[in-house]
């Protein structure tokens, strides 16, 4: 089982066209819609009568129609038709689930509706900031998706897995300042003269900069990295903002759903630039995807395991995700909880 009273990211906003468009959220087969009025539906993916994809089907108005016997359904999931009978038996609905669309994605609820608190979607604010520019892209990971907030808050891994793009030996040799809420965690660093890592040299054009690095997670699977950056000893010069965020929405025990772009407040009318920084953030997770899969493939619950100081702000993570009732959540799959890690 997962956090099931919760938002997740379900899609990007551009995703969500009027034809039905399936994906599976914890563990739970879902279509989602445009109506004529642009509103998102997400209904449960499974007709009540065979339990045949509904996504499969086609849309008659604003009603989804199912593509084996015909049945439709209406945006709340009420069964409104059967081709070949008048009645509609008791019990004919599939689940709805509440979706909304804020700050270019599409957020699905997937617990009890009477507590979706629109307020509590979390805050990816420079993805529809105007005075930015970048853009989110979309894929895949085969891995449980706490290994994937694992690896974004021990970011010393880009000096080796990232050397062609963020790597940076100052990463792992400057000591993180970690910061640790009731609901966020912190990890700041602050790096004088380094040799700019590769994608920032290309971005800054400076062989070496003074930059500042925090790393934010946020329940459930949401991440942001802001960096501010300077030619070195030059604070009160040209301060250069970036931002990456990286949103993981559990699919199943071992896949997820993997949002991630990065966003700027420099040179943003440039749309060639944006491109060039969204296929090297790009290719980025994939060096990211091949240490996760790996992972995943290889756990094995009765192996032996070390912990280090860099997996202090995970431990802390999965400490706020124990507080809002994971114990069974936090797992590697196949029924394996995640070992917890001790202080060290």
């Amino acid at each position: 089982m997962f956090i099931q009273n919760a938002w997740y990211a379900a899609a990007l906003s551009g995703e969500i066209k009027s034809e039905p468009f399936a994906r599976t959220i914890l563990n739970e087969k879902i279509v989602m819609y445009r109506t004529s009025a642009n509103q998102v539906v997400a209904l449960e993916d499974r007709c009540a009568h065979r339990q045949v994809p509904l996504s499969r089907g086609r849309l008659i108005g604003d009603e989804l129609q199912c593509w084996y016997h015909g049945l439709r359904y209406d945006c709340s999931g009420e069964c409104v038709n059967i081709p070949s009978q008048s009645t509609i038996p008791k019990g004919a609905r599939v689940r709805s689930f509440p979706a909304v669309e804020k700050h270019g994605f599409v957020w699905l609820w997937p617990g009890d509706p009477d507590q979706a608190d629109e307020s509590a979607i979390p805050n990816h604010w420079v993805c529809s900031a105007p005075e930015l520019a970048g853009t989110m892209s979309y894929c895949t990971i085969a891995c449980n998706y706490v290994f994937g907030i694992d690896n974004i808050l021990d970011i010393s891994h880009a000096a080796f897995v990232h050397a062609k793009t963020l790597g940076s030996l100052d990463i792992v040799e400057t000591p993180p300042e970690i910061v640790i809420n009731d609901d966020e965690v912190r990890v700041r660093r602050y790096m004088r003269r380094e040799k700019t890592p590769p994608l920032y040299s290309r971005i800054l054009q400076l062989d070496y900069i003074d930059r500042f690095q925090e790393v934010l997670y946020w329940p459930v699977g949401n991440t942001r990295v802001e960096t501010r950056a300077h030619a070195c000893d030059d604070a009160d010069g040209k301060v250069f903002h970036v931002y990456t965020t990286t949103i993981f929405t559990p699919a199943t025990d071992t896949t997820s759903h993997v949002f991630v772009g990065m966003h700027r407040d420099f040179d943003i009318d440039n749309h060639g630039f944006t491109e060039f920084t969204a296929k090297e953030v790009f290719s980025t997770v994939m060096e990211d995807k091949d240490v996760a899969e790996s992972l995943q493939a290889n756990w094995s619950p009765t192996a032996p395991m070390i912990d280090i100081h860099l997996d202090r702000p995970a431990f802390a993570a999965r400490r706020i995700l124990e507080r809002m009732g994971a114990n069974a959540s936090i797992r590697t799959g196949h029924g394996t909880p995640l070992p917890q890690f001790e202080e060290v």
